[in-house]
């Protein structure tokens, strides 16, 4: 069943992705699809699979892929400037190690409007350009920046603008769907009901090596807010019934660059447990 005036949003986090993973992969074998989709860092890469069919392949990137330090390395970081390293990750999973399918995802993307969020280095503000097909140079490079974390990759250049980490500019990025026409949305949060992001432990590392870019710095210095703010609306349009929210419904420690396989499972499996559970309430709330 496809919900056309529906968006599904999804956080980024690193690998705690892995939850999304979870429940986008009970969505996909219900077969629920959705009129837009939009994704933030690892909140677009997973909706990648989602929209090309392939259940469980995000499991296996997370668990089974990410073991290789060609994957994500310090070492990757030192040679190449990527911690999680461009030509593994973005060319021989998709091409060769687990292929994707790009056919399929190219239809899907011609009948759901798929935006990735972006950060501008240079303005700090956010960009939510739409992807048509993963073998595109500048759409696979618009899915890569919205993964590249700051001081853990290169600045990726798209026709001589510069753009990292979508979720220094907008970590949930629901509101663009909305201004697109989309009435509601289905969101998916990674953080357990109760978090509050704080102050980015790691400014004064970015203020030194973004020196040249203060605007870029100033919207690392305000993400919390921002995020917090994001929160609090979410929260009202809940209430509202515009919005329909997965997150975590139990806390399970876990960091952006996570190297423990088992947690990175148990988050996965958490999240096809909460998206079981809360099926026929999203039901209600889609047929609604």
């Amino acid at each position: 069943m496809k919900y056309k005036n529906t968006a599904i949003v999804v956080e980024g986090g690193g690998l705690r992705g892995s939850y999304a993973g979870g429940v986008l992969d009970i969505l996909a074998d219900k077969e629920i699809k959705f009129g837009g989709a939009c994704g933030t860092s690892a909140g677009a890469t997973h909706l990648c699979s989602f929209l090309s069919g392939q259940i469980g392949r995000n499991f296996r990137v997370d668990t089974v892929h990410s073991k290789s330090p060609r994957y994500m390395s310090f070492r990757n970081l030192l040679f190449t400037g990527d911690y999680f390293a461009f030509d593994y990750c973005y060319k021989q999973i998709p091409y060769k190690i687990d292929p994707f399918e790009f056919d399929k995802f190219a239809a899907q993307c011609q009948e759901t409007e798929f935006r990735v969020c972006m950060t501008d280095v240079e303005t700090g503000l956010a960009e939510y350009p739409r992807i048509l097909d993963y073998r595109n140079e500048d759409d696979m490079n618009r899915i890569r920046a919205s993964a590249s974390l700051p001081i853990l990759s290169k600045v990726v250049e798209i026709h001589g603008k510069k753009f990292l980490d979508g979720g220094v500019a907008d970590s949930i990025p629901f509101e663009p769907m909305f201004k697109s026409g989309f009435e509601r949305a289905v969101v998916i949060l990674t953080r357990p009901l109760g978090y509050r992001k704080k102050v980015n432990k790691a400014l004064p590392l970015v203020k030194l090596a973004f020196r040249h870019y203060p605007k870029f710095v100033e919207a690392v210095a305000t993400r919390h807010i921002r995020y917090n703010q994001a929160l609090d609306r979410l929260a009202k349009l809940e209430s509202e019934g515009k919005v329909f929210i997965y997150r975590p419904s139990r806390l399970i420690k876990i960091s952006d660059i996570e190297s423990n396989k088992k947690k990175i499972a148990q988050l996965y499996e958490l999240g096809k447990e909460d998206a079981h559970n809360k099926m026929p309430n999203l039901l209600k709330f889609l047929e609604g």
